[in-house]
């Protein structure tokens, strides 16, 4: 399978919403969620826009605490972390004044309960005026939306998608030098539900099975056999 990242029409929606809150006017928010089931790409869409734009993810976990985001925040910009939290605060604000970059924070589902936290990644916007982008599971905007100070903060709520047929069939081509038949397709478009998690799995089963007969289209009954 071919290392090679695929711009699927979620993935554009995300490149066109952060350029979107990537802006410098006065009084206007710059912040955007994006949500979505697991297995759409949405994490690895995240990490290829940072990879691609210079911006910072940071991957939330289920234990983390404030003074411990800001920590990791301070690092994915460059620095090492002051001791004193007020410091760290201090030192965001500055790098991001020096170069600003646009933070993305991955499974903020986890941050959902946690009011401190989120606060804490409200006054970052608010002070430093920076791009942040909130990534979370499809109850994402429904959970947040009870903070309302946080959540009017949102230039949009972007949803990513399922593939459909011709979104899996390009992917496929794009991913694979292995060719499908067209009831092949379909098939996996029905096992994967179109996500793309599932769809890169039935890839790697037809490759495996191409190796004896590498000109060979691949066929439901080839892939599905047994």
């Amino acid at each position: 399978m071919k290392n090679i990242f695929v711009n699927t029409k979620s993935v554009m929606k995300l490149h066109d919403g952060i350029s979107n809150i990537n802006h410098k006017l006065k009084g206007v928010e710059r912040m955007l969620l994006v949500t979505g089931e697991p297995g759409l790409g949405k994490t690895e869409a995240a990490i290829h826009y940072a990879a691609q734009n210079g911006a910072i993810m940071i991957r939330t976990l289920q234990l983390m605490t404030g003074p411990w985001l800001l920590r990791e925040i301070v690092k994915e910009l460059g620095a090492a972390p002051e001791r004193r939290i007020s410091d760290i605060f201090d030192q965001i604000v500055d790098l991001q004044k020096t170069k600003p970059r646009t933070i993305i924070l991955d499974e903020v589902d986890r941050f959902a309960e946690k009011t401190e936290i989120l606060e804490t990644i409200r006054d970052i916007h608010d002070v430093c005026r920076c791009p942040i982008v909130f990534i979370g599971e499809e109850m994402a905007d429904k959970k947040l939306m009870r903070y309302r100070r946080l959540y009017r903060r949102f230039v949009d709520v972007i949803r990513f998608e399922k593939l459909d047929r011709e979104g899996v069939e390009q992917f496929i081509k794009k991913v694979s030098d292995v060719k499908f038949e067209s009831e092949a397709i379909d098939r996996v478009l029905n096992e994967s539900g179109g996500k793309i998690s599932e769809i890169i799995t039935l890839i790697h089963r037809a490759e495996a099975i191409s190796r004896t007969n590498p000109d060979k289209p691949i066929g439901v009954k080839e892939i599905w056999k047994g």
